[in-house]
């Protein structure tokens, strides 16, 4: 047989079984998507009559993989946080506030407050660019793990802005673990924040992601939504929870969740290893 024509009928034979899978993952993809619209539609009326609502609109998201977070936090009965803060030189009241000629630090279970009586690096540039530089070289001062928070933008206080950073992995972002700088023209003078982070550790698990639709058949049980109220779900998004714990800053493991917010300004957390609420 003409070799010409064997290539012909080999390109032919190619093209054919090209449009062949095409057809086929082009059905699979319309069959997923109606089985997802089903399972969505299914879903929002289950919730309904429990006055729960779940916009049309809103899509559900992709379950990211699971990674293990053991991280170093900063504070509690760690008295080298303290020593960061306000230095080597300082006293505790009998409320359990610490201080010294530095400022005050104020430390209530994950949450802490610093209190700057010796600001420096005044500025009257309130840019977000250099607002987000004086902080990170802040946090590289205090021995804060910077490269693991993300600058969330600035927003106006009293003769000044306060810079917000939260805690973030890659995509994964710590619902619970954020620092927030207040800056005015004679520099940072309060530092707060929760759950804060000076190293990380990450291991990859091959657990999977809880079924966020399995989670929200069980949404109109949780406690902290009131009963004969209609609510509405705002967002869905899975990241991380470190939450509280009695132990030292220690190999602290951080846990995925899924987080739902509700227009009542309600924000419930979700194990996303198990389904179970977390009470904060």
């Amino acid at each position: 047989m003409d070799l010409r024509r064997l290539k012909t009928i080999f390109i032919f034979v190619l093209a054919a079984l090209n449009i062949m899978f095409c057809a086929v993952l082009y059905n699979a993809q319309n069959y997923e998507k109606e089985e997802q619209r089903i399972m969505l539609e299914s879903l929002t009326n289950l919730l309904a009559k429990d006055m729960v609502y779940l916009p049309q609109k809103m899509e559900m998201p992709q379950s990211p993989e699971i990674y293990r977070f053991y991280l170093e936090k900063m504070y509690d009965e760690n008295e080298d946080l303290v020593k960061r803060f306000l230095g080597e030189s300082w006293t505790k009241d009998e409320d359990g506030v610490y201080a010294s000629d530095i400022g005050r630090l104020r430390l209530e279970g994950n949450e802490f407050k610093f209190f700057n009586k010796k600001p420096t690096s005044g500025t009257e540039d309130f840019s977000e660019r250099n607002i987000e530089k004086i902080c990170r070289e802040e946090m590289t001062r205090l021995g804060i793990l910077s490269d693991l928070y993300i600058f969330s933008g600035i927003n106006l206080v009293d003769n000044g802005v306060k810079a917000i950073f939260t805690a973030q992995h890659e995509e994964s972002a710590f619902f619970d673990a954020y620092i927030s700088f207040d800056i005015n023209s004679e520099g940072i003078t309060l530092v707060s924040g929760r759950n804060l982070v000076s190293d990380l550790a990450v291991s990859k698990s091959e657990v999977q992601f809880f079924s966020i639709t399995s989670i929200l058949t069980e949404l109109p049980k949780n406690p902290k939504l009131q009963k004969g109220v209609a609510h509405t779900i705002v967002s869905i998004t899975p990241g991380y929870y470190i939450g509280g714990t009695v132990e030292d800053y220690q190999n602290v493991l951080a846990i995925p969740v899924w987080q739902i917010a509700i227009d009542s300004g309600e924000i419930l957390y979700y194990d996303a290893r198990n389904g179970q609420s977390i009470a904060e």
